[in-house]
């Protein structure tokens, strides 16, 4: 196969078995393929293949894209291998050509491997409607850039005219538009060109749509017994056929160049009304996209023009501006104001010279690429809010792994994994300092650290903002980390409408220089402004914090309130994959709450007693107000039942700590401090019981049992329903 690179490794398939030759073809990417990215960096890239033959044992896949500067190196993948055959889903850079090579090892060996030359992940476009969207200008054209392949519905390949799977064998305008955006965006661009020539929107529709007369081609359609006229729906079928194997979001967006077949026809008796040609093309894209399974953006331009003395109809040009000015499709270019010298034959014909395709190829990416920049930040609508994002490339060093290997101080010579808290020894100050992340870093030593290290690789981070509408003021923000169930966390209908009560606005991130750590503070607080200035609520600049975050995500949510305790007035570690890292003596009057899952196997490393014994010696060392709950029958994941917990434990902390009065429009926010003997206190679940749990709470005063200890519970109410969740795994939430 032309598009692979095949490269054969030795196997050694069992300790009798003879040499053998083993051989992976790769069926997808394809050469020349280009992936719809998702976020500005990155793109999602399906990895099939097979091997010539089975193997005994477990085959380790791993992949790297060449090219990257620096080079990237070999990643794992968590692919399937059924039999012979490979599936995976790769996280894949932006940009390309990359270089993708993919190696199959087993026992230590590497037994098969395989490459494809050019992989692209940028952004890929639709092409469809009649003869000027599909070769049949006057002159073909190739791209400029070398990045910018078409599709034929099998392979791909650089889009020299004529593009694959449209009409006509000559020129078209996607060399010159691709060129653009490619070049604007820096990264591949892919086509699949749909377009059929002399095509109305009739023959586009779905079968057995009717109407009363015919276009003036009849082969895409049939006459009804009645008289109506209906589409057979070949061109719709063949449509749906290219573009709903993509997937969801596989591509940008359809541009669809189409009227001139049913605008000013000879035989009047073969003209659509505009008012027909809106409500056919309103069908068509509405119906497409239920047919592909989501809302895939159009652009639609406007085209009527013929021949000098015919340029135009006004009835079809306002029937294709009304879909952009009700929202159902996207402005493209005015085409019927290319004219003269833009058109073939000296300015006679209907279809474009080559100068006219590399004019109607500029038209076209200056409606396009001023929308293509907006859509990474543009708000949206969702829940009764809008959302707005924005996206950055952030050096490592921000990270806790970058701090802790280039600036926390190394002084222990062994550690044997065990929490010398719980297995009851009495660590040397140091041990407790660098094994539970109590490291103390100011932002000054952090930035002496990377002035002489160096930032580190960067990596893309998303940050997301969501806030309620008919609010004016914001009184706190939910800080998430978006790794594991935080993402899920931000878009939950019951957290949305919490945050509307409260007036809190809904603050998410994803990538490791934020979910992993959280130096220097201002990282966050900076971020925040930003967003503050961006949506005209400034006050987000100054707003109360409440933090969670889902297993690495600790990193963030634990250890920050130790650097912010005055601006923090909560946290929730999810589930944490190091409990290591809840060790944070100067958030202690942070009201906190860590939630295990029982059988979570981070939870049995090295012991569930060594880590639920965490927050019980910060209760006692520190008085801290923190409580943790154990969630039976569960895993590393929280589900539907854990929220409830959540919420109650976000609310009852709000409600204590944040004044009513509050407004942060006028600076920070002086939280209201906690008095340990005014709280609630309950027993801490017993890893040797296990399961639920009916575990006595009371008052500090009158509680019975070990008051250092015990799970802080801030109020009455929390209190009851920590108990109501260690009991029954289910909240009463009709409170």
């Amino acid at each position: 196969m032309k598009h692979l690179t095949t490269l054969l490794a030795s196997l050694l398939l069992a300790p009798s078995a003879a040499l053998h030759a083993v051989e992976l073809i790769l069926t997808s990417p394809r050469d020349y393929q280009v992936v719809q990215r998702g976020t500005p960096a990155r793109g999602m890239l399906r990895l099939a293949g097979q091997l010539s033959e089975a193997v005994a044992g477990e085959a380790i896949v791993e992949t790297r894209f060449a090219g990257e500067a620096p080079e990237a190196g070999w990643q794992r993948l968590n692919a399937k291998l059924a039999d012979r055959a490979i599936s995976s889903l790769i996280e894949a850079p932006a940009g390309g050509w990359w270089r993708l090579e993919v190696r199959v090892s087993l026992a230590g060996k590497v037994i098969a491997s395989s490459g494809v030359e050019h992989v692209g992940v940028g952004e890929v476009f639709v092409i469809a409607g009649q003869s000027n969207s599909a070769n049949h200008g006057q002159e073909k054209l190739r791209p400029q850039s070398g990045r910018v392949a078409t599709f034929d519905g099998t392979n791909w390949r650089l889009a020299d005219d004529p593009q694959p799977g449209a009409s006509g064998g000559g020129g078209s305008f996607i060399p010159p538009f691709a060129d653009a955006v490619a070049a604007q965006q820096n990264v591949p661009v892919g086509i699949i060109a749909c377009g059929i020539g002399a095509t109305s929107v009739r023959e586009w529709l779905p079968k057995g749509t009717t109407f009363p007369n015919p276009p003036t081609i009849e082969s895409r359609v049939e006459k009804l017994a009645n008289g109506n006229w209906a589409s057979k729906g070949a061109a719709y079928e063949a449509f749906i056929a290219r573009i709903k194997p993509l997937g969801p979001q596989g591509f940008r967006a359809v541009l669809w160049h189409q009227g001139e077949s049913d605008a000013n026809q000879r035989d009047t008796t073969r003209t659509l009304p505009g008012k027909l040609y809106r409500e056919h093309l309103e069908k068509l894209i509405r119906d497409s996209r239920r047919a592909i399974g989501w809302d895939a953006p159009w652009f639609v331009a406007q085209a009527s023009y013929h021949v000098p003395g015919d340029e135009g109809s006004e009835d079809i040009r306002t029937a294709q501006a009304s879909l952009w000015k009700d929202g159902i499709a996207l402005q493209g270019p005015d085409s019927d104001a290319l004219k003269g010298k833009l058109r073939e034959r000296d300015g006679k014909g209907v279809h474009f010279s080559g100068k006219g395709l590399r004019e109607h190829g500029a038209k076209w990416a200056e409606k396009v690429l001023p929308w293509l920049d907006h859509q990474w930040t543009a708000p949206r609508r969702a829940d009764g809010g809008t959302e707005w994002s924005t996206y950055e490339q952030l050096p490592g060093c921000h990270s806790n792994g970058w701090v802790n290997a280039n600036v926390q101080s190394k002084n222990m010579k062994s550690w044997n994994g065990v929490l010398d808290e719980a297995k009851w020894g009495t660590p040397s100050p140091q041990q407790v300092v660098e094994r539970n992340w109590d490291w103390k870093i100011s932002d000054a030593q952090w930035a002496e650290a990377v002035k002489q290290k160096g930032e580190g690789k960067r990596e893309e981070v998303k940050f997301d903002l969501w806030l309620p509408d008919a609010v004016s003021v914001m009184k706190g923000i939910i800080v998430m980390s978006g790794h594991g169930s935080g993402e899920n966390l931000f878009r939950r209908a019951d957290m949305r409408a919490l945050a509307r009560e409260l007036h809190l606005a809904l603050f998410k991130f994803v990538g490791n220089p934020m979910q992993r750590g959280f130096w220097p503070s201002s990282l966050l607080f900076d971020r925040l402004k930003n967003f503050g200035t961006q949506t005209s609520h400034p006050e987000l600049a100054h707003a109360p914090l409440f933090l969670y975050g889902h297993s690495n995500g600790t990193g963030f949510a634990a250890v920050f309130p130790a650097y912010a305790p005055d601006r923090v007035w909560g946290w929730v570690s999810m589930r944490p994959g190091i409990t290591f890292q809840v060790y944070q003596p100067g958030a202690a009057q942070v009201p906190g709450l860590v939630i295990f899952g029982e059988d979570d196997p981070f939870l049995a490393r090295p012991s569930k007693e060594e880590n639920l014994a965490v927050v019980p010696a910060l209760r006692k060392k520190h008085a801290a107000l923190w409580n943790f709950a154990v969630e039976p029958k569960t895993g590393h994941g929280p589900g539907d039942k854990t929220w409830p917990l959540v919420l109650s434990f976000l609310r009852h902390t709000f409600t204590a700590r944040v004044p009513a009065e509050s407004d942060a429009l006028q600076g920070p926010v002086k939280l209201r401090a906690q008095a340990l003997d005014q709280g609630h206190l309950g027993q801490n679940w017993d890893p040797a019981k296990g399961g639920y749990q009916s575990l006595p709470i009371a008052p500090f005063v009158s509680f019975t049992h070990d008051k250092a200890i015990a799970s802080w519970l801030i109020n009455a109410a929390y209190a009851a329903d920590w108990q109501a969740f260690q009991r029954d795994g289910v909240i009463n939430q009709s409170k």
